[in-house]
């Protein structure tokens, strides 16, 4: 067994969620501030607490187990358990606003973002809503599914969701350039393990 190391400060919710994901494992006590149309969950078992450190060790669904590091930015650290279930929730980038713009202008990127935290007592979690900006080239329009594909500042591909019916994006067109301004949330957190039958009528 490999055991991988990763630490971890609690304000980073957007690396925390990328690196577990990409091991295959992790929280939302409170439903997102903005709809989540289809989401991604990824979960992972505790199977070690170390309440010194601040440290656990996660099992993900690949069987891969991993060391994660908190530091004295987690709170409620002490109400996580072994058996736990550390967890991940990361919506759909939805879009907020579309709207063409012309060609000349200049492609921007600009973000704004906003955390909340579990409450005291309750097991230790963490929500971050990022708000994205950008001045982008169009390259791909599925009216069906209402998705848009764009490249942004950084020549990154990025598809996105129209949500909202208001939006018309029949106006919008590959190779036309577009402010687009969407959101998303990664929610990030621990949950007591759901109870068997037999547990529960014990």
């Amino acid at each position: 067994m490999r055991l991988h190391r990763t630490s971890v400060p609690a304000l980073r919710a957007a690396s925390l969620a990328i690196a577990l994901l990409a091991a295959g494992t992790a929280f939302a006590q409170r439903p997102p501030p903005t709809g989540v149309s289809e989401e991604t969950v990824v979960t992972g078992k505790i199977l070690e607490v170390n309440q010194d450190t601040k440290s656990i060790i996660v099992q993900g669904p690949r069987g891969n187990v991993y060391e994660i590091a908190g530091g004295e930015e987690v709170k409620n650290f002490g109400q996580v358990h072994k058996g736990d279930i550390l967890y991940i929730r990361h919506g759909q980038a939805l879009v907020a606003s579309l709207e063409p713009v012309a060609s000349k202008d200049t492609a921007i990127a600009e973000q704004v973002e906003r955390t909340a935290r579990a409450p005291e007592g309750g097991k230790p979690g963490i929500m971050r809503e990022v708000t994205t900006t950008v001045v982008a080239d169009i390259t791909k329009v599925d009216a069906a599914k209402r998705n848009i594909t764009f490249r942004g500042p950084r020549e990154t591909l990025r598809t996105v969701h129209v949500e909202d019916p208001a939006i018309d994006v029949s106006k919008i067109k590959q190779g036309d350039k577009a402010k687009i301004v969407y959101k998303e949330v990664v929610a990030i957190g621990v949950r007591a393990p759901a109870k068997t039958p037999s547990a529960a009528a014990n």
